[in-house]
């Protein structure tokens, strides 16, 4: 698809979604009235036609509040990054060229967008940054297919740079785990070295192969378990969806 698909009511989210498959997804959640949502707008519709391998959606947060809460939107614009319905990157503000440089980061490492790439089997490097610095102390991992769930897995925190796939092999990870059948259970959380993970804005995850040596690996759902470095001020958050008192 080429284009900016807008996003008419909630339940076209996940759908529209599910539907991009490994391919990149860009989201960008706007609101009427934002004036740097208005000035990037041209930008977006212009990459959007500039990578033709990346889908890119777009969300009112006052049309769709109850995705936008669900994304944990506080701003906008906001543009989240997506690769089979798991959150890899965030980027705020209005700036068009950060937000290229972004794009181009993760289209550097997706084998969907190279026909002729020569990554092997099973390789996955998945990229998620927090809104504020994070202690981290477990992380959460389901795959419908246990044959194409990851098995070895290099952990990587606040890098400085993008990294591609040669860098993610010869490096070392601030943790490497070597999973197994109990850990992809729906109640199986998986233990991070705690001490490791004391102040994270960034985490990175190489997958180097996957349970049954298939040709892809497969994550249907990855999520990080902490507490933030500081407490959260709720007063420091800006209102984008909904009235005070509200809830969602």
């Amino acid at each position: 698809m080429v284009g900016v698909k807008v996003i008419g009511n909630d339940s076209e989210f996940q759908p529209e979604l599910a539907d991009t498959g490994s391919r990149l997804a860009v989201v960008k959640f706007t609101m009427a009235g934002c004036r740097p949502c208005v000035r990037i707008s041209p930008a977006f519709n212009m990459l959007s036609n500039k990578y033709p391998h990346v889908i890119f959606l777009e969300v009112d947060v006052h049309v769709c509040q109850a995705t936008a809460a669900a994304n944990n939107i506080s701003a906008t614009p906001t543009f989240l990054f997506f690769r089979n319905k798991v959150r890899v990157d965030l980027y705020q503000g209005a700036d068009a060229s950060g937000l290229e440089e972004k794009i181009k980061q993760h289209v550097e490492n997706d084998p969907g967008s190279n026909e002729d790439s020569d990554i092997p089997k099973g390789y996955l490097l998945i990229t998620m940054s927090f809104n504020q610095p994070v202690k981290l102390f477990s992380m959460k991992l389901l795959s419908s297919d246990f044959a194409q769930a990851p098995k070895c897995v290099k952990i990587f925190i606040n890098l400085p740079r993008s990294m591609d796939f040669d860098d993610a092999e010869r490096s070392e990870a601030t943790q490497t785990l070597d999973l197994a059948e109990e850990d992809f259970k729906d109640d199986g959380l998986i233990p991070l070295r705690y001490v490791k993970f004391q102040n994270v804005q960034s985490v990175t995850m190489f997958v180097k192969n996957n349970q049954g040596d298939e040709e892809t690996t497969k994550i249907n759902y990855l999520t990080f378990i902490g507490t933030p470095v500081q407490a959260t001020n709720m007063n420091d958050f800006k209102r984008v969806v909904g009235k005070k008192g509200e809830s969602h």
